[in-house]
């Protein structure tokens, strides 16, 4: 078990997985499989740690909201509509590896949208050609304007052109699937948690995209005890 104290070395502790804050008040959107075996729950970001709470957890699909004292410099903005479309290029990457990246200020993207899924109520969510590794579920999926269209949610597999959550496959690790930006704002509103939606550019054209993720991104750490 992790006791958080001032005398913590965040940078000794590893994030198991992602969130990203969603609004000013420190509500961290991530994957609902990262929180659902946790006896105790923790949220870093930076020189911060935090014991964290489960705020709300959706029944159909794979999202959760969890809370702390964290505060964020800067909350996410989400696309106003849905706008992923295959061959995409936009930006995913996990905590820790956004901790490390050498090339972090200079990276415009690093993934391309493959599929789309449907479903009668609209796009549901999206596969991704990526290199994102097992900590990036719960991270945010941005698009060219820096907006959030999705949220990371594990591996996938690909058969004939379909997609499924569960990696069975030796080349499943180069694509990785994720929710949708429309029903993760349904259930955000459906929990009365806020966030800002917009179809302005947050970003320019040639601004890389890593920065703004780093900055919007916390880890998330599964306590055992």
């Amino acid at each position: 078990m992790i006791t958080p104290s001032k005398k913590t070395d965040v940078f000794a502790l590893e994030a198991s997985a992602t969130g990203f804050f969603v609004n000013d008040d420190g509500d961290v959107l991530t994957a609902r499989h990262v929180i659902e075996a946790c006896r105790s729950l923790f949220v870093i970001k930076d020189t911060q740690v935090a014991r964290a709470s489960v705020k709300a957890v959706s029944a159909d699909q794979d999202l959760a909201v969890i809370a702390s004292r964290i505060r964020p410099l800067l909350s996410a903005t989400f696309a106003r509509t849905s706008s992923v479309s295959v061959a995409q290029p936009v930006f995913a990457a996990g905590y820790e590896a956004l901790r490390r990246m050498p090339d972090r200020a200079t990276t415009l993207y690093n993934a391309f949208a493959r599929s789309v899924m449907q479903s009668s109520a609209g796009p549901i969510a999206f596969t991704l050609m990526s290199s994102a590794t097992n900590g990036a579920s719960g991270s945010a999926v941005l698009d060219q304007a820096g907006l959030v269209v999705g949220l990371v949610t594990g591996r996938a597999e690909t058969s004939r052109g379909d997609a499924r959550a569960v990696a069975t496959r030796s080349d499943a690790a180069s694509y990785v699937i994720a929710v949708q930006v429309d029903p993760i704002k349904d259930f955000l509103k459906k929990n009365g948690v806020a966030f800002r939606e917009t179809n302005t550019p947050q970003l320019e054209p040639m601004q890389p995209r890593a920065p703004r993720a780093a900055t919007l991104e916390a880890g998330v750490l599964c306590g055992g005890g």
